[in-house]
């Protein structure tokens, strides 16, 4: 993939990306010299210094650690993920490939990586996005990260009755989601439960969210229109984690939500 140019002044990614080179060759370091102290391959560091890959927590400490930075790039990787510089989704898709555990909460629509494609074409067609087809692309790719892998992650989905009941697409489509949607939930490593229209209000309805455990660390990414954010910091993590188990508590069990489920595909004929 070929590098694209780094804008530091614009972004907290670009300006880590160069700085990791900045400091490798201060120290004299080969790409594949700093490769085996991290413990990863030379393409990870290259992609970094490009600006291809987003510096992980784990990286950032250890560079730290290698060159005495007082943590610099640990605060710099914390500030950057909270940001919202608009490249917040390649650091959601890096994450989503590499978690072990998926919590999400989804107020309007069947979630990303549970989307069939008629689903998801109808969905980012009505202006959502400039490149539909790149977004379409995008999307599929993000599926197939989470589901075909050695590792299978577990998933905890908490979804709106709204989503249900909402058409995107025609009534085709929606059966076809539908049933892909209790297909997944029958997974052992899939839960899929609703939150009622009786329900009445709750914190859910303030917006979408999703956890994610990678590397036993909880990380947060709270969706919004055009751009989300992610966040690494614990309180702020901590406080979505909380608003997740509110939510969950007045979700129907897993058992009666797949017969909602059944139940809203017989309205779609």
């Amino acid at each position: 993939m070929m590098a694209r140019p780094l804008v530091p002044e614009r972004s907290l990614w670009h300006l880590i990306a160069v700085e990791v080179r900045r400091q490798r060759e201060l120290h004299q370091l080969s790409g594949s010299h700093l490769a085996n102290l991290l413990g990863c391959d030379r393409s990870t560091v290259s992609r970094i210094e490009n600006g291809l890959r987003r510096l992980s927590p784990d990286n950032a400490a250890q560079l730290d650690e290698l060159w005495r930075t007082g943590g610099l790039f640990t605060r710099l990787v914390r500030f950057a993920a909270a940001a919202d510089d608009g490249n917040w989704f390649t650091g959601l898709t890096q994450y989503e490939e590499q978690a072990t555990h998926h919590r999400m909460w989804e107020a309007l629509l069947i979630p990303g990586i549970f989307q069939t494609p008629d689903y998801a074409r109808a969905a980012l067609t009505v202006g959502m996005v400039d490149d539909v087809e790149a977004a379409f692309n995008l999307r599929m790719a993000r599926q197939t990260a989470v589901f075909d892998r050695p590792r299978v992650a577990n998933i905890s989905v908490l979804l709106n009755w709204v989503a249900l009941a909402q058409p995107v697409g025609d009534a085709e489509t929606m059966r076809g989601q539908l049933a892909r949607l209790l297909e997944l939930s029958e997974l052992p490593n899939v839960s899929v439960r609703i939150v009622e229209k009786e329900a009445n209000v709750h914190l859910g309805l303030d917006g979408s969210f999703t956890l994610l455990t990678v590397d036993d660390h909880d990380i947060a990414f709270a969706d919004a229109p055009e751009r989300g954010r992610l966040m690494i910091d614990p309180p702020d993590v901590q406080r979505f984690a909380v608003r997740y188990e509110r939510i969950s508590n007045i979700a129907t069990p897993i058992g009666p939500s797949r017969a909602l489920i059944e139940r809203a595909m017989e309205t779609y004929q």
